[in-house]
């Protein structure tokens, strides 16, 4: 015999979530940070430059290649090899061209790129630090 009494709810008083609200919330949200992921016109990479007790800011139009941690190449923030960074530099001639390499990144990454610049005829290479705070 059961003796406890079941409560008895009628249609309209039943308890439930109601996720519409919550689903065009996200909706919103998640248009939201597409849009925020687009309008940058620049592409932020993680590379940690390494960091230096002197050094100075500068303004100057130049080609910029960035080294990743794993020794992939970036020509302007696109993936570039050394055969297309060299045809780059011969066919521009920028006067400067920036090296920004992963504090982590070997060594000869850094040496295959300024050897490329040489041989484009790119008498000005600058690398890139961080400033020791």
């Amino acid at each position: 015999m059961n003796l406890r009494r079941r409560a008895k709810f009628g249609a309209d008083e039943r308890a439930y979530i109601d996720v519409v609200p919550l689903v065009d919330v996200l909706l919103a949200v998640f248009l939201f940070l597409g849009v925020l992921a687009f309008q940058s016109p620049l592409t932020f990479l993680a590379v940690k430059l390494p960091e230096a007790e002197k050094g100075e800011s500068q303004r100057i139009r130049a080609a910029r290649v960035q080294i990743l941690k794993n020794g992939s190449l970036l020509l302007e923030g696109k993936p570039a090899d050394l055969k297309s960074i060299y045809e780059f530099l011969k066919d521009k001639k920028p006067s400067y061209l920036i090296v920004e390499a992963d504090e982590d990144v070997k060594h000869k990454f850094v040496v295959y790129v300024m050897d490329t610049a040489k041989k484009a005829d790119i008498e000005n290479v600058i690398i890139a630090v961080r400033k020791k705070r």
